[in-house]
This record gives structure tokens, sequence and C-alpha cells, in this order.
């Protein structure tokens, strides 16, 4: 190792201490998880919507909630991201304006933009050295040259993924061509609907817009390598099925080539396509909803969370390496 990058360890280390773990942290929880409650405030007695809310955009920076019901014109909302245990101390909190909304047959996702966001996961001096390390971090060409965050957007996320997001895999299939890769930017959004997010400028997106269809299988953490491994399936156009690191089968409904070992396996349908931005948004209603197992799936959080677990006894060992 030259003497230039030695240096920049040991600055990296006084800046960060034992808060330097990875953005990505890879994490077992249960499904659903138990640790983190997702609070909208802001419109009435605040609303439990952890199982109603997903990740829309990253730039810009925007989250999809559902309801039943709009939102007040003047209401100014808050997402609240609070413990679920202990002291149920808030943790962290985006401000939100509303910007659109997408229809389904089920319920409405409305859309907003971040205005404002706190993180009280650390405490403020680590939080800005996170902060000046994450800014040379990109001056110096780091991070996915592909997306390039705002700062609000960039601190957003961090909050979000303080609600640890499953991985799960992704299969497609259109005709002969079909894809599988990993994703987290997901989640419910009430009543048998879910919303995720894929890359606008990347393979995977357009391939589920014309398939229609997609199919969801959470893993185990035992094989968050794998995932891993299939990462690079979001710039391919199509997969051979028969070299997959693992077994598969069809899935119950489409047929769709699926995991083995998946612990849970979602088949939807499309029924709407927005694109936001660096990201297109899909909303899909749940065809079928097979659980295998109930084993603890691989999830993830953000390095910030992870250390503020590390600190408050939730995790002792901390092997976390990044998707």
């Amino acid at each position: 190792m030259s003497l230039l990058n030695r240096a920049r360890r040991v600055v990296r280390r006084l800046m960060l201490g034992n808060t330097d773990f990875p953005q990505q942290c890879s994490v077992a929880f249960p499904d659903p998880q138990d640790e983190i409650g997702v609070w909208l405030h802001g419109a009435g007695p605040p609303r439990d919507v952890t199982e109603a809310h997903a990740p829309a955009c990253a730039l810009p920076f925007a989250v999809g909630i559902g309801l039943e019901e709009p939102p007040g014109a003047r209401a100014r909302l808050s997402l609240r991201f609070c413990e679920r245990d202990g002291q149920r101390r808030m943790l962290g909190e985006i401000g939100l304006r509303h910007t659109g909304i997408v229809r389904t047959s089920g319920p409405a996702l409305y859309l907003f933009q971040a205005r404002n966001c706190r993180n009280r996961c650390l405490p403020l001096t680590r939080l800005w050295a996170h902060q000046l390390f994450r800014a040379y971090f990109q001056s110096r060409g780091g991070g996915d040259p592909d997306l390039r965050m705002d700062p609000l957007g960039m601190r957003s996320m961090i909050v979000l993924f303080i609600c640890p997001r499953p991985v799960v895999l992704v299969s497609v299939l259109n005709g002969d061509t079909g894809n599988i890769f990993p994703m987290n930017l997901l989640g419910q959004i009430g009543k048998g609907y879910m919303a995720f997010t894929l890359n606008s400028s990347r393979q995977a997106a357009p391939l589920v817009e014309k398939a229609g269809r997609a199919v969801f299988s959470n893993i185990p953490w035992e094989y968050s390598e794998v995932a891993r491994l299939l990462s690079g399936n979001h710039r391919s156009k199509s997969v051979r099925w028969d070299e997959l690191p693992f077994e598969i089968r069809p899935s119950a409904s489409f047929a769709v080539p699926v995991p083995a070992l998946a612990l849970r396996v979602r088949e939807m349908e499309v029924e709407s396509v927005r694109n936001l931005g660096s990201h297109t948004l899909f909303v899909a209603r749940v065809i079928h909803d097979e659980v295998c197992s109930t084993r603890p799936q691989f999830a993830m959080i953000h390095g910030i969370y992870q250390a503020r677990r590390l600190r408050t006894g939730l995790l002792r060992t901390c092997p976390c390496p990044s998707l």
C-alpha cells in the first residue's frame, strides 16, 4: 500500500472512528422487520406507514406513500423513523413536499420530494464528519458515476435506510428474454400492492416495463453473496438461467424462473409506470404470494444506522460488506 493511501486511511479513521461502515450494510431481519417504525406526521393523527411506503427515485429524491385519502393541501408532512422498542426514540425525519399521485385499482400512491431532513443516529459532529468524507470521496471520483445525488437527497436516502429494506431477487421473463437481479428500492403500499424503482439508464427497467410482470424472491441472509454476484445483471439484456449459481423452479402463477432457495415469492402485474428522473417507478398488484420459510431474510440498512446499532448494543458483530 502506498504512503498516500495509508495517510488517507489514517485521516478516514480519525474522522469516522468506530462509525466507519459501508454505506450499504447487509443484515439479517425477519419478514416483516420489527426494529423500526415509519410514521407519517402532519395530516391528522400520526399514521403508521411502515408497510405503506417505498423509495420512488434517487435524483430527484422522492418517496411514495400509499394513502386512502389525500393529505391536506397546506399540511406540512414528514416521515419519522422511530425505534419500536426501548424509548422509541425518533432516529430520523424527512420533511415532505407533495409532487404527484399514481392511481391504481387499489390504493393511490402519493409522491413526495424532500424539503428537509434530520438524522439523529449519531452525534452531530460525527454526522458532519461523514458528510465531509462523502463530499471528499465524490470529489475523487468515487461512487456511481451515473448517479450524482444532491446533498439533501443524499441525506434523505440515509434516513430512508434507517428502516431495514429487504433485498429481493427480481425475475423477469418477456418471450425469450429473461433476467434476474437484486433490488432493495421497494416497499408495500397497502392492499396487495407494491411499488419499486429501477435505474432508468440500465437494461432492467425497460425489460420490466415490456414484460408487464415481475416476481420478487426474498432470500436468506446466508445467500447475500450470491445476490451480489448478480448485481451486474442490471446492465444485461438477458441471462442464461442454466448458468445461475443456484437451482431454479417455476413460479406458481407465471412459471417464471425463481430461486429454489427463496423464502418468499411474490408474483405481480405492473399497473403503472412513471419515469421520475434517475429512476423509473413501477406500481404493481400482487397476484400470488407464497411464503416458503420464516428464516431471517437478507436486508440492508445504511452504515450510519449500523454504527448506531453497534453503539447501543443491538449489534455485537458487524460483518457488513456492501452490495
